[in-house]
């Protein structure tokens, strides 16, 4: 099932499912190009999400530290490097009232056989523990089936959790890291945080927390942003 015909405009009946959920739901094309947002997204960010000519620049209410993130996963998907399977990270968006929205954001890769490049659906859901509020009970019951059928595909092992991750960028200091260091930095580039990377690698938070620390002495850095940032321009001069 793909989520747009031939003219770019996304399918019925998949459109009328996205425009029950109350999950924010953005699809950017095979360009990069934003072709479809929800209702629910519109009213998450207070205005139109969806921006057709942004092409890959990345929307004003993906905030200013996960824009570069967001760039990279459609440029990844422009090259057909994006990975196959489903990928989460924990993203904030801003409101047109410049209010810090935290959601969880589920990247879904959608290739159409005919090239390696691949539209995206992103779907941004609230994060853990904030209160849903369903007005129509009908609304309530669809996303209760979706949530069944996720959760028996990650029990027959297509979910994200567990996910090989792609390869971190060449670096010559990556040598001096152990196997599951390289783990974490490979996930932290791709978007993740601590909290998701601890659930992919399946070990507690502050063992994350350890590996950081680790990393940042073995690499000389100081912060997230600052290893993030030396390995990016690593892999751009490469």
């Amino acid at each position: 099932m793909t989520a747009r015909n031939g003219t770019g405009t996304v399918v019925v009946p998949l459109q009328e499912l996205l425009e029950a959920m109350s999950d924010g739901v953005l699809i950017t094309d095979e360009n990069g190009k934003c072709t479809y947002s929800n209702p629910a997204l519109n009213e998450l960010v207070g205005a139109k999400a969806c921006d057709p000519s942004l092409g890959e620049e990345a929307p004003g209410w993906i905030s200013l530290q996960h824009q570069h993130e967001y760039r990279r996963f459609i440029t990844r998907a422009l090259n057909g490097r994006i990975p196959r399977r489903p990928q989460s990270v924990a993203w904030n968006l801003m409101s047109l009232s410049g209010e810090p929205v935290a959601t969880t954001a589920k990247i879904i890769p959608m290739h159409n056989g005919s090239g390696p490049s691949a539209a995206l659906l992103w779907i941004f859901s609230p994060a853990p523990g904030e209160v849903r509020v369903f007005q129509d009970p009908r609304k309530r019951e669809l996303e209760d089936a979706m949530r069944r059928i996720s959760d028996e595909l990650s029990r027959v092992g297509l979910g994200t959790t567990g996910a090989t991750p792609e390869p971190a960028p060449s670096h010559p200091d990556l040598e001096l890291l152990s196997r599951r260091e390289r783990d974490v930095v490979t996930h932290l580039l791709q978007g993740h945080r601590v909290v998701s990377i601890a659930e992919i690698l399946e070990v507690s938070e502050h063992t994350v927390r350890n590996h950081l620390k680790s990393i940042f002495r073995k690499l000389g850095v100081h912060s997230q942003a600052e290893l993030v940032d030396r390995l990016h321009s690593a892999s751009v001069a490469s």
